[in-house]
């Protein structure tokens, strides 16, 4: 209770200094938005390289004094500063073994993402902004959630220096970039063709959930950014289905249909966005097999037919997929 409370005071002084191009943890604001802002970003400005980045293990690696310095840079109330304090150095326990918190952000505390934010405000955000996007002579954009960003940039040589002086920038912070999750792509509306010159397929890059390629629009005259679900994410979507299913399938069918549904429909929330009808629609057809598999077992094996399964549908439709978010 005391977080939340202390999370409302901070979201008042905070949310008029953090960037537009935030979006992680903030009211009003979702991956989508983010997503909304990349497509805008690729398609009508400049671009023609990507950094995509990742933090390794950033929520656990956050300097604590070096938190508590940025945040008295805005706030004067030694007891506010004091409990923050407290909430940082709490430390947690598991499996009744108490262990410290020398550095991190509380673990499942409501007050842990928004700190984070402040933390990479500090740290990348006004650095980006105020320093390094000043120098190049290129479009030049930063979109972040949480510790998940990607840079867009009119050159490579821009993105290149991007990468190594972000990394310096970040180790005086006690942060480290995972080197499997950052790299250096071209990407735009002439990858295609460069690539194709070297006899190669253009680079893709993934963000937020989605892997993002170069494509065109139907009638090929104009560049597009398209996605499509992570194919890591969706395999591991419906591994955690299929957990459920088979730990629940005594349940009655009734529970099991609803419970389906209601996965369909999250899952739809956030992957049914513009140009990923097939992602989706492969999400439904494995559900489908999945629970067709699993009802069929719960009985002498053979006994369920796909006719069945179809009347079943029938009786207790499962939301079809479509899109939900227009990112446009």
């Amino acid at each position: 209770m005391v977080q939340a409370g202390l999370v409302k005071i901070l979201q008042a002084i905070y949310e008029q200094d953090f960037i537009a191009d935030s979006y992680g943890f903030r009211p009003g604001r979702s991956c989508h938005d983010a997503l909304r802002a990349l497509s805008q970003t690729v398609e009508n400005q400049s671009v023609n390289t990507i950094v995509e980045a990742d933090i390794k293990g950033f929520f656990d690696n956050v300097n604590q004094e070096q938190l508590m310095t940025f945040l008295s840079h805005r706030i004067a109330d030694k007891r506010i500063l004091r409990y923050i304090k407290r909430f940082l150095k709490a430390g947690i326990q598991e499996d009744g073994v108490f262990r410290a918190s020398e550095q991190g952000t509380p673990q499942g505390g409501v007050i842990s993402p928004l700190l984070a934010n402040i933390y990479l405000h500090y740290s990348l955000d006004l650095w980006f902004m105020r320093k390094f996007a000043k120098t190049c002579e290129g479009a030049a954009r930063l979109i972040r959630y949480a510790d998940d960003y990607v840079a867009c940039f009119q050159t490579g040589a821009e993105a290149k220096r991007f990468r190594l002086e972000m990394e310096e920038r970040l180790k005086q912070f006690g942060l480290e970039l995972a080197p499997e999750k950052t790299r250096s792509v071209e990407f735009g509306a002439f990858a295609v063709k460069r690539a194709q010159a070297r006899g190669e397929k253009a680079a893709t890059f993934d963000f937020l959930g989605f892997t993002h390629y170069c494509s065109r629009t139907r009638d090929g005259k104009r560049f597009r950014m398209k996605r499509k679900t992570i194919s890591k994410r969706l395999t591991a979507k419906l591994k955690a289905y299929k957990g459920w299913l088979k730990k629940n399938r005594a349940l009655p069918t009734l529970d099991i249909m609803k419970k389906t549904a209601s996965k369909l429909r999250g899952h739809y929330g956030y992957y049914g966005v513009t140009d990923n009808s097939k992602g989706i629609s492969a999400y439904y057809s494995r559900v489908c097999a999945i629970l067709y598999k699993w009802l069929n077992r719960r009985g002498k094996r053979g006994c369920y037919s796909w006719e069945k399964f179809a009347k079943l549908l029938a009786r207790f439709p499962l939301p079809t997929p479509r899109i939900t978010v227009n990112l446009f």
